[in-house]
């Protein structure tokens, strides 16, 4: 199939991406629905009786270390057993919390269950070399997740929303699994998609930048506004909106940060760990390449990729290119859905049109 691809004022050269979804301006009627949903006007409504508040109504520990795994805390929202029960797992360096004012825009009613991955938010941190922070290590974790939260809940997940590397992670983990412990969808969130020079030189810059951040941090910040907006101002180059949510920086503050006793804050995901993550980057469609995923994967791609003013054209089809690999190798049925108006970090950008998405694919 030819895909003619638009993005902005400008049009992008047609190529093959199989079994990918048509970009907005040319689409199936079922892209085109998931589009309206996602950029309309209006705004969606809160669970029936339940004030707009990113507030979780619980919070605990899954204890995986019997299996090999860690305990990881975690944060739910909509509680009840009647409702659908999904999985949701932050970027590197954020934290569960960071879910809450997209799951409270929500316009379904679902059991959402959000966990701080390993070294992040609550959940134990391993010793810092380099296999803790393998990604197929993050891989094994998803699955042991899976495994928890369905003890613990009786009931399986009906879907998985991942954000970033933990999409890539949980894809490499489910890549020839049984279905044991797999997800009937998964629904990723701009995941990585490194090519074969973004998962070497490019990871090695990435981390030694983290490092570096990590010095200028070592007096920690005068209160949670200044994490939220330091966050902010780290990440500011690869927003499309140029700023974060502020119920997004809020939750940051409040979940990914702690008070020390002498008063300076602190971010619970230390940047030397966050750094070891980006160094041990994966280039997903190559390990992907002889194998396959048992899952339905709706991959949302943002329109504005992690590149120069000047370079997005080349680094939007490099990958969408990557993305139509990954769908490619999954059950029949996944697609490539571009979104406009966001970037990398679209759940704190823009929680609005992340939870509209969602609804449109759950």
């Amino acid at each position: 199939m030819t895909l003619v691809l638009q993005h902005r004022s400008f049009q992008r050269a047609a190529v093959h991406f199989g079994r990918c979804h048509l970009p907005p301006r040319r689409c199936a009627p079922f892209t085109q629905r998931f589009w309206q949903l996602a950029h309309a006007r209006t705004s969606t409504k809160p669970f029936a009786g339940v004030a707009r508040t990113s507030a979780p109504c619980g919070q605990g520990w899954l204890d995986l270390r019997s299996e090999g795994g860690l305990r990881h805390s975690f944060l739910e929202w909509g509680a009840d057993d009647q409702r659908p029960l999904v999985l949701f797992l932050h970027a590197n360096s954020l934290c569960a919390g960071v879910w809450g004012p997209v799951v409270q825009r929500l316009s379904q009613q679902i059991h959402a269950v959000a966990c701080d991955l390993r070294a992040h938010g609550d959940t134990d941190a391993p010793p810092l070399v380099a296999s803790n922070y393998a990604w197929d290590e993050f891989g094994r974790d998803f699955l042991r997740l899976i495994h928890g939260v369905t003890a613990k809940y009786g009931r399986a997940p009906t879907a998985c929303i991942t954000h970033s590397f933990a999409g890539d992670c949980a894809m490499m983990a489910l890549a020839n699994q049984s279905s044991e412990r797999s997800v009937p969808r998964m629904i990723l969130l701009d995941p990585v998609l490194a090519d074969a020079e973004g998962a070497s030189t490019g990871a090695q810059r990435l981390a030694k930048g983290t490092r570096k951040v990590g010095v200028r941090e070592a007096d920690g910040f005068e209160s949670a506004e200044d994490v939220g907006e330091s966050l902010e101002k780290l990440l500011r180059a690869s927003l499309a909106k140029g700023s974060l949510h502020p119920e997004a920086k809020a939750a940051f503050a409040k979940f990914g940060s702690r008070c020390d006793s002498g008063g300076r804050w602190r971010l619970k995901c230390n940047r030397d760990n966050e750094a070891e993550v980006y160094a041990n980057r994966v280039a997903l469609a190559d390990f992907l390449r002889e194998r396959q995923v048992d899952a339905d994967v709706q991959l949302v791609f943002s329109s504005k990729r992690r590149a120069k003013p000047e370079d997005q054209d080349s680094a939007f089809k490099r990958d969408y290119q990557e993305a139509a690999s990954v769908v490619a190798r999954c059950r029949k049925g996944s697609a490539v859905h571009v979104l406009e108006g966001v970037g990398h970090f679209l759940v704190l950008e823009d929680p609005e049109s992340v939870a509209k998405a969602i609804d449109s694919l759950l």
